[in-house]
């Protein structure tokens, strides 16, 4: 139990109660009622709910039908960040640089920005193409989530609302042309966490200049391969079935890829490559359509 100190009183004191109502959760308590809530917290009804109404609205708790609370998906996010940290660019980097050396393109790896005005998506991690002539992006640079495939792959799996991206979210691969960049075009593809919850968009990009629309088609397989590597890696749960995980289509393509499109990296049918990959929460899905 953790009881919040009343003594408390300074300018970070709804910080730290908010705090406190997300440190009641525990394993032996993961659903709560506001009464236990209170009584883990020494808060008074009236506190929790002001402070509840805030932890809601943000993602890091989750009000169920019942009326009863658990820790929300920004909680976990914020959770995973530490639990990834040191192992996300040790796992991911080798991954990028393989693709960028195979593609002889640019990679990166972009997640949500949180706590912005706009939708929007931050670049963690950069393998430039071994050529002269590339896009200039880098780390640290900041996307919007409508435009772009990596935005696209990023709005898809981080909100259920826009029902645009069913088809991101079931074949779990998206390509775009002049999008974010009328000189760019490029292929995303999810890579899933430890739970299997989404991490990030993996990316291939390159100048419009380059390629055709035919070879954005042919990149798609290839980048799906490496992202579900990259989850692979990153030990996702197992035993979900491959249309459940990545849907019919998409688990075709894997298929596909595992057969021999590219042979880096070895996992078996497509079914069981796939089935690496734990399928999201179906409670994170079910929100309106954007009017």
């Amino acid at each position: 139990m953790v009881a919040y100190n009343r003594e408390t009183e300074s300018g970070v004191a709804a910080a730290e109660r908010a705090l406190a109502v997300l440190a009641a959760f525990d394993e032996d308590a993961s659903v709560l009622t506001l009464a236990k809530l209170a009584a883990r917290t020494g808060m008074g009804k009236s506190t929790l709910l002001r402070l509840l109404v805030s932890l809601v609205r943000t993602g890091f708790i989750e009000r169920r039908d019942d009326g009863t609370y658990r820790i929300g998906s920004q909680a976990w996010r914020v959770g995973s960040l530490f639990t990834l940290d040191l192992s996300l660019e040790k796992i991911l980097l080798p991954i990028m640089e393989q693709l960028a050396a195979k593609t002889r393109e640019s990679v990166a790896f972009y997640v949500r920005l949180e706590g912005v005005a706009r939708p929007t998506r931050i670049c963690l991690l950069r393998v430039s193409a071994p050529r002269r002539v590339v896009n200039m992006y880098y780390v640290g640079n900041r996307l919007p989530l409508d435009q772009g495939a990596g935005g696209r792959v990023v709005r898809a799996f981080t909100d259920f609302s826009y029902r645009e991206d069913d088809v991101i979210r079931a074949e779990r691969v998206c390509a775009a042309w002049g999008e974010a960049d009328p000189e760019v075009c490029a292929v995303a593809a999810p890579v899933m966490g430890p739970d299997g919850r989404f991490v990030g968009a993996l990316l291939l990009s390159a100048p419009c200049s380059r390629h055709d629309r035919d070879w954005l088609e042919l990149m798609k397989p290839v980048v799906m391969e490496a992202a579900v590597e990259a989850t692979h890696s990153l030990k996702p749960l197992r035993g979900v079935n491959s249309s459940q995980a990545y849907g019919p289509s998409a688990a075709a393509t894997m298929g596909a890829v595992a057969k021999g499109i590219s042979s880096s990296v070895d996992f078996g049918s497509g079914a069981e490559a796939v089935s690496n990959i734990q399928s999201f929460s179906r409670r994170m899905g079910g929100g309106k359509s954007k009017k």
